[in-house]
């Protein structure tokens, strides 16, 4: 079975996901895997795409074939390759920022770059380091102030909301997976410190009965120990109802904090 001008496959069955990505780099005569296909190659999760992205080098002829994105770029060669490969596939922070930018949607732009950290496939200062050399680049300025929360320590995408809903709300930057001992002397990790006040930030996990009981003797035991109140948050919320959220920081930070000057 023919596949473009440069492939035969030797079945006429459906080919496997790493098939379907050999095919797409055999199908350019100089290209390697980018994107998202890429970053999933190098072993992101949760970013599936129908499409086989590919990139060949500025003034190379591009091909087409169903199933394959071809990008052309300026900024390709031996370099930009991952050396330990057989399949040609750009370097880990290469594929981030193109996937980034070749989305335009900002969210999951900023959800790419801190899914790779969370997942610790890279750092904050390999993906800025990259941003930099990338020149002009589809949400540059949100994926900068994005890199500079996850450095921070926010390694959920919900937790960068949080500190950008607070300081819309005029509240100082908290300080992440910070921790208090509870009463049996454990050490018990919370989302976001504020003056007066802590965060914390419910994914779906949390709706879990075992999970959520869990939760509310750790929330309960907290209080006890620290005197200080404690916010939650549902991922859910912040995404939808971010005003909400917002409100609710500010209304924290007069009852029981400081104001940011």
């Amino acid at each position: 079975m023919a596949l473009g001008r440069f492939v035969i496959v030797l079945h006429n069955g459906p080919l496997t996901e790493r098939q379907r990505r050999w095919v797409g780099v055999l199908s350019q005569s100089r290209g390697a895997l980018t994107g998202v296909t890429a970053a999933s190659e190098h072993g992101l999760t949760g970013f599936p795409d129908p499409m086989v992205q590919v990139v060949i080098p500025h003034g190379t002829r591009p091909h087409p074939l169903p199933g394959v994105r071809v990008h052309v770029s300026r900024r390709f060669g031996e370099r930009e390759l991952h050396p330990g490969r057989s399949l040609p596939t750009v370097r880990l922070e290469r594929a981030l920022v193109d996937a980034a930018a070749d989305t335009p949607l900002p969210r999951r732009a900023c959800a790419l770059f801190a899914a790779s950290v969370q997942q610790r496939l890279t750092t904050a200062q390999r993906l800025s380091a990259e941003l930099s050399e990338s020149g002009p680049t589809r949400h540059r300025a949100l994926l900068t102030h994005v890199l500079d929360d996850i450095a921070g320590g926010a390694h959920s995408f919900a937790e960068i909301d949080v500190g950008r809903l607070a300081r819309r709300a005029g509240l100082a930057p908290p300080r992440r997976q910070s921790f208090r001992l509870d009463r049996a002397g454990r050490r018990r990790w919370l989302d976001a410190e504020f003056d007066g006040f802590f965060v914390e930030i419910d994914g779906a996990i949390h709706l879990q009965p075992l999970s959520y009981w869990d939760d509310m003797e750790r929330h309960n035991d907290l209080v006890i120990v620290t005197g200080r109140p404690i916010l939650r948050f549902a991922t859910v919320a912040i995404r939808l109802v971010p005003e909400t959220v917002e409100t609710q920081l500010q209304a924290a930070a007069n009852r029981f904090g400081r104001r940011a000057s």
